[in-house]
């Protein structure tokens, strides 16, 4: 019974479930289940309440806005309580991210993204003009900032790697936009902050 209520579709379940998958990642097996459980829990609550009151049809609404304000404590919770409590469970398959690896890769995210969309976006629209970035600068930038932004978002869930990745992404960046080499650098200072934090860690 409990199974076929939180499979309904239209409900908004399955974008919970999934949302509580994704913030769990890299945790020990038990405390991933035991969160997912919980959620499932309330899922099953709530739909069976909506069933007594003969209205399922608010639940999605309900449920999107539960979710979406839920985020800063469900990331609170990812980033500040859960690794303390992992520690329980022997050593942790994923380092999770302190306030300062945080804050950078956040910034070095948002500026490559940004960046990437300045210049993509024009070029889908047929906007381009040559004559204000001459050569294959903006080619070069774009390349740049996504290799720069897969790195960054890599290095959350594999640190060395993701690190490894954002340096020929910064390189590229620097021989496109020699001007913005300050930037480049915060990518390449950000993915060796992470490696090192994750590095540190395990030992």
């Amino acid at each position: 019974m409990t199974s076929r209520l939180l499979g309904r579709r239209g409900d908004g379940s399955a974008a919970v479930r999934g949302w509580v998958g994704f913030y769990t990642l890299g945790l020990p097996r038990p405390m991933r289940e035991r969160r997912q459980a919980e959620v499932a829990g309330d899922l099953a609550d709530e739909t069976l309440d909506a069933i007594r009151h003969g209205d399922r049809s608010v639940l999605f609404r309900q449920r999107l806005v539960r979710l979406l304000m839920g985020i800063p404590a469900d990331l609170s919770w990812r980033f500040f309580d859960a690794p303390a409590a992992a520690r329980l469970y022997g050593p942790a398959p994923w380092v999770p991210l302190t306030r300062w690896t945080l804050a950078l890769t956040g910034v070095v995210a948002m500026l490559a993204g940004g960046g990437l969309a300045i210049v993509t976006l024009p070029a889908l629209a047929g906007q381009v003009r040559p004559d204000l970035w001459p050569g294959w600068g903006p080619v070069g930038f774009a390349i740049g900032s996504a290799v720069v932004l897969a790195g960054v978002l890599g290095s959350v869930f594999w640190p060395r790697l993701g690190a490894l990745v954002i340096v020929p992404g910064a390189i590229i960046g620097l021989f496109a936009a020699p001007w913005l080499w300050g930037s480049w650098l915060l990518a390449v200072i950000a993915g060796a902050a992470r490696a090192y934090q994750a590095d540190e860690t395990v030992r």
